[in-house]
């Protein structure tokens, strides 16, 4: 899973994203606090669209499987 949340580009996307809006906050030092904030929001945002996928993705694998090996899913 580790290789998997390195190696996508999305993932990698957004990190990079999130460290320029971090760098900015960073140069304001009146706005200190606030950026803080922000950081803690868009991390706890981060970790809850990647639990989401990852819960998807294994519904989808599990699926999958059922699927290649011919057995009924679930109405």
């Amino acid at each position: 899973m580790i290789n998997y949340v390195r190696d996508n580009p999305l993932i990698a996307f957004t990190v990079a994203f999130f460290h320029t809006r971090v760098d900015e906050f960073r140069e304001q030092r009146e706005r200190g606090a606030s950026a803080v904030e922000w950081v803690v929001i868009a991390a706890i945002c981060v970790l809850a669209a990647l639990a989401i996928g990852a819960a998807v993705m294994q519904v989808v694998n599990a699926n999958k499987n059922k699927i290649q090996q011919g057995t009924n899913l679930p109405s």
